[in-house]
């Protein structure tokens, strides 16, 4: 939400979600497109595209003179399986999601029930039916579902602010409002509170005291960190903000109590309280820091410099098509004595081929096996991987080798990562005497 609250060319605060920290940047804004319906034949080229191509042609001059409907014309003669059998109905579709060419051709279909010409993918060729538009309702059309929705939301956020306010109730709750409309410099509590963030920038250790809940006093800067952190805060009015963040201290302020009187729940959240240091120290302290010790790393991979190699492998040339057909002439060209060289860059022309080098190893995926048992410069396949086809040509057999500091980066990395925790844990042994004494510890199953 909080990039909704920025205009194009503007950068947001720095605010922390469960992923991290974040910075966003707004580029430019477009309106939602409303999704569309969309059905289409799919002809794969076999053989050569002339011929797919001059078949979508006919079939679509027959179409648009009625000798035959569109969803038949899908259920006979469409390869793409799954929705030949709904008459080539993809369903709602996003355009934006389309590939480039089929985005192209559906933004210049205007009316429902329009036919595209042949339009050409990676996937083969197409023929596009444009059979329905959604069209983008008002804010008042969509007022009571939308109003529905956000109820449906925020039951749970309605449950806590009803919790927060007998909180508020028992224990007395005071705002200085007028201290917080003078730090935004608004006059208004319905004015965004988005002036705040600035104060979370702030060196200053000093504060001052805007709210007060039981014997608990808060500061702007409190208000202020609480306002970064929460999703969609640059959008929240100085009003919702005073309410989010006196809710959240209510539910604090009460867990508090509890564990005064409750010894089993204070035990529960002290450990919850020590694993959440823990895990944020070990992050800041050893791992993230290992990952950032340039000089650390390049020695550790000196030290280690034989631990860091490749096994034998197999360098081999990988075609990709949608159907098998799209390989057999590359296959057949290959084996008819075109060289490899040629045969890559055959298939780099082909718009539906593409080609990459694959290093095979004992532990790679079993398609990729079969190329270790044959011949250099022998070929596999066509054979099928998931949704694709693959065509094989063994190059050469690679000995095991010593990989480059770049190479071995990701275990260098991990191997720094283990010793930097060593060397912590140790310096907090000795800073803090920390002794155990395991021969203590009962075994899981006693006598």
């Amino acid at each position: 939400r909080r990039m909704y609250a920025l205009e194009p060319g503007e950068v947001s605060n720095v605010f922390r979600t469960k992923y991290g920290y974040h910075i966003i940047k707004v580029h430019d804004r477009r309106p939602t497109e409303p999704p569309i319906r969309l059905a289409h034949i799919l002809r794969s080229p076999r053989g050569g595209s002339a011929e797919a191509r001059q078949f979508l042609d006919s079939l679509r001059t027959k179409i648009v003179d009625g000798q035959i409907s569109f969803s038949t014309a899908a259920k006979t003669h469409s390869q793409h399986r799954k929705s030949a059998m709904k008459g080539g109905s993809l369903g709602k579709v996003n355009v934006r999601t389309l590939p480039a060419p089929l985005r192209k051709a559906v933004v210049s279909m205007d009316t429902v029930g329009s036919v595209s010409n042949v339009v050409k993918s990676r996937y083969g060729y197409h023929l596009l039916k444009l059979t329905g538009r959604q069209e983008q309702k008002s804010f008042e059309e969509m007022y009571d579902k939308l109003k529905a929705r956000l109820s449906g939301q925020s039951r749970t956020e309605r449950r806590k602010r009803a919790f927060a306010r007998e909180v508020h109730a028992d224990e007395g709750v005071t705002v200085d409002t007028a201290r917080i409309l003078e730090a935004t410099g608004t006059a208004s509590i319905d004015s965004l509170a988005r002036p705040l963030l600035s104060r979370t920038d702030s060196a200053t250790a000093t504060s001052p005291r805007v709210a007060t809940l039981g014997d608990s006093t808060y500061t702007l800067n409190q208000m202020a960190h609480h306002l970064m952190q929460t999703d969609g805060g640059a959008q929240m009015t100085i009003g919702e903000l005073i309410e989010s963040f006196l809710t959240e201290k209510a539910i604090q302020y009460a867990v508090i109590l509890q564990t005064q009187h409750n010894s089993a729940l204070a035990k529960e959240i002290r450990k919850y309280r020590e694993g959440a240091l823990l895990f944020r120290y070990m992050q800041d302290s050893v791992w993230t820091a290992a990952a950032q010790d340039s000089a650390g790393l390049r020695a550790t991979y000196r030290q280690n410099r034989d631990q860091y190699r490749f096994p034998a492998r197999v360098r081999t040339i990988v075609f990709r098509a949608p159907a098998d057909s799209l390989l057999h002439p590359h296959k057949r060209a290959y084996e008819g004595g075109r060289s490899l060289r040629a045969t890559v860059a055959a298939a780099t022309e082909d718009s539906l081929v593409s080609a990459d080098t694959v290093y095979v190893t004992d532990r790679s995926g079993t398609v990729y096996q079969k190329v270790r048992s044959v011949d250099d410069l022998e070929s596999v396949g066509p054979t099928s991987k998931d949704n694709e086809w693959l065509f094989m040509i063994r190059d050469t057999r690679l000995s095991p080798q010593p990989k480059t500091f770049e190479e071995a980066r990701n275990s260098v990395v991990q191997d720094h990562q283990q010793r930097y925790e060593q060397k912590v844990i140790r310096r907090l042994r000795d800073r803090y005497s920390a002794e155990t004494y395991p021969e203590r510890l009962r075994p899981p199953f006693g006598d």
